[in-house]
């Protein structure tokens, strides 16, 4: 199997190996195999030596720490004590815990790979150094915990000796009867040699933190360069395995097998109307909210005012309007209490939301909870405000006059009190529309299709929903605003701070400052102001402050 001191290529593998024991255990090795966990790993190493020692590291030099045991690599490259090393062990967790464990993705293609390993059949295991909350933490965060059958990792302190220990512990777990159906893959020696050493099969991938030359110096049964390779050897071998068709009639392994290892399995047509049916649920459950929103404002608002109509006429106040006519014009008093019914409600099904999605282990679902206090509630309110009159300055530069805008402007602004505008449009209309457009659409569509799309979705329905052009090119960029306040901060409290912000000012604009005929220059120097603010602000709090999530 082995020529010229190389071990061979996976289609090399899948052509030799058409005979004896398959693989039906796939042992996984985490870091540079599975997911790119490079930089948090060396940064935390970083942190380490420098908070322990006093060691001062370039990140560029830690780049052997991703993969092998740390305690051993600590001890190795760093030429630490093994007491040195549990408490550099120790002092990693402090970062890996806080951020080092946030700071990871998954590789390109391994997501399709495990799905269709696991419709072949296939046992995936994951086995690595990490501890084994880690570990599932991990893999539950870059979204791939659902294929595998069991999470191997090391105790708390990370003790495990090495990739051999791992590996036996593994088949301990398992209950793998059957060493010679187990291969364990990864992308450094270590986990070539802790193959060899556990009496499994191995495959080498160069595409993780280790180079081909490591590799192949410790002669794993195959070497793969990307993830379709992979899938190739394990399906092919398995394939190539079973009764019948593995040759031809000139004893050649017959190539349809190789060919079908490259194929997706076709869904049946059952599975097709699923999918239909899946795709259609979640569509569904992103709009009816909004649907809910409107039904509950629509029914409270016109209840009210069919109950003016009946009960009015009877009740004067004191300039001889009737209650009827008072109540049938106050669109903001309506607005606020329709709104104000509808809060409740969108809480509880953001609720029921959040327990579902720790109930499926959370992983890339659940939000992690930044640090929110006095400042960050500040920096957020500028931000916001900074950013709104931007954008507000930019859209009257647009040729365009917005009848049903004014039209809306003039009875908000102009034949309404300043408490109740504040009231209502400050405060009520931005909670309820923040858990209605950010806390169920955008989280629920972030669930689907990650961050970017759910925010520009949410943005952009949230600006439709304005019902007029001028307010809805403002709501969908002012919404992204809002989804990207919230997923950095990690709570829908940051977006409704920076939608009262926003709501409060404009409102103190046009029924307070607009009545003082204040020159232009005033305006241009504030919106200069606001303008710069809103980009320091901006670079602080998404390029400076920790990120505990992606945005």
């Amino acid at each position: 199997m082995k020529f010229a001191g190389i071990a061979p290529s996976g289609l090399q593998y899948v052509v030799e190996r058409t005979i004896g024991t398959m693989w039906r255990t796939v042992f996984f090795d985490l870091d540079g195999t599975l997911a790119n966990s490079g930089e948090g790993i060396m940064r935390c190493v970083q942190y380490a030596l420098d908070r322990e020692f006093g060691i001062k590291a370039d990140i560029k030099e830690l780049r052997n720490f991703v993969g092998p045991p740390l305690r051993e690599q600590f001890i190795r490259y760093a030429n630490l004590t093994p007491e040195e090393a549990d408490r550099a062990v120790a002092r990693y967790g402090e970062r890996y815990r806080a951020a080092g464990i946030y700071e990871i993705s998954v590789l390109p293609g391994i997501s399709e790979l495990l799905m269709e390993l696991r419709r072949a059949g296939l046992r995936l295991v994951l086995v690595s150094s990490k501890p084994t909350e880690y570990c599932r933490e991990i893999l539950s965060r870059i979204g791939i915990a659902q294929y595998f059958d069991d999470v191997v990792g090391s105790d708390q302190n990370g003790r495990t000796a090495g990739k051999p220990d791992a590996i036996e512990k593994a088949i301990r777990v398992t209950g793998c009867a059957d060493r010679n159906e187990i291969v364990m893959v990864g992308d450094r020696r270590y986990d070539v040699i802790g193959a060899k050493q556990c009496g499994v099969g191995s495959i080498g991938v160069t595409y993780g933190y280790g180079s081909r030359m490591e590799l192949e110096y410790e002669w794993p049964d195959c070497i793969v360069d990307n993830p379709t390779e992979l899938r190739n050897v394990l399906i092919g071998q398995l394939m190539a395995g079973s009764p019948g068709g593995n040759f031809l009639n000139d004893g050649s392994p017959n190539p349809e097998i190789i060919g079908e290892a490259v194929k997706p399995a076709k869904k049946s047509g059952t599975q097709r109307l699923l999918d239909r049916i899946d795709k259609i649920y979640k569509v569904w459950r992103i709009v009816y909210p909004i649907l809910l929103h409107l039904g509950i404002t629509t029914v409270v608002a016109s209840g009210l005012i069919i109950a003016a109509l009946i009960f009015g006429e009877f009740v004067r106040l004191p300039d001889g309007t009737s209650l009827y006519e008072y109540i049938s014009n106050q669109m903001v008093l309506l607005t606020g209490i329709a709104d104000a019914a509808a809060i409740p409600v969108a809480w509880l099904f953001m609720r029921g939301d959040q327990k579902k999605r720790k109930e499926a282990g959370g992983g890339k679902y659940l939000l992690n909870r930044n640090k929110i206090g006095v400042k960050e509630i500040i920096l957020i309110a500028l931000l916001s405000i900074g950013i709104a009159q931007v954008v507000n300055f930019l859209i009257t530069l647009i040729p365009y006059e917005d009848a049903i805008y004014e039209e809306t402007s003039e009875e908000m602004f102009y034949q309404t009190g300043l408490l109740l505008q504040l009231a209502v449009i400050g405060v009520i209309g931005p909670i309820c529309e923040e858990l209605v457009f950010r806390g169920l659409v955008f989280r629920r569509a972030r669930d689907y299709v990650g961050f970017w799309p759910a925010a520009s979705l949410s943005g952009l329905v949230f600006g439709i929903y304005h019902g007029n052009v001028t307010q809805g090119i403002f709501a969908s960029i002012m919404g992204i605003v809002f989804a990207m306040i919230y997923e950095h901060y990690g709570t829908i409290w940051a977006s409704i701070t920076a939608h009262i912000a926003n709501n409060v000012m404009a409102t103190l604009m046009n029924s307070v400052i607009d009545k003082f005929d204040l020159p232009e220059s005033y305006y241009l120097i504030y919106l200069i102001v606001m303008a710069i603010a809103a980009v320091v602000i901006w670079i602080y709090i998404f390029r400076k402050e920790k990120k505990v999530n992606k945005v």
